[in-house]
């Protein structure tokens, strides 16, 4: 859990607003995003037939931003990047990185789509 939220701290600039040990819990925030983060509880651990079966997450967080680029700047040498910086034909100016657990985070900004 410490190692995630020096992640999220270090890399992007959240700052952890609660931890609790016992629980296993931690509420991370920036701006006007909060994720909470939760560690499988001794009664559901990894490998049982419960909610946490096994550390898996098969799509991408994605966030909406305005200034992608200054964030891309910021990040670009301090984690492992999925793809750089682009505009897509859809309207957004995005990027991807991985957090510490692999996690695919991807960052977006609406521009003008191409017709």
């Amino acid at each position: 859990m410490q190692e995630t939220i020096d992640f999220y701290v270090n890399v992007l600039d959240f700052t952890c607003k609660t931890m609790d040990e016992q629980w296993k819990f931690a509420s991370i925030k920036k701006d006007k995003v909060t994720m909470q983060l939760v560690h499988p509880q001794a009664q559901f651990p990894f490998g049982s037939d419960d909610p946490f079966d096994q550390p898996l997450f098969t799509g991408a967080i994605y966030i909406h931003m305005e200034g992608v680029d200054e964030l891309w700047e910021k990040v670009k040498d301090k984690a492992e990047v999925c793809f750089p910086v682009q505009n897509f034909d859809y309207g957004m100016r995005e990027f991807g990185i991985y957090d510490n657990n692999g996690y695919l985070l991807q960052f977006g900004e609406q521009i003008k789509a191409s017709a």
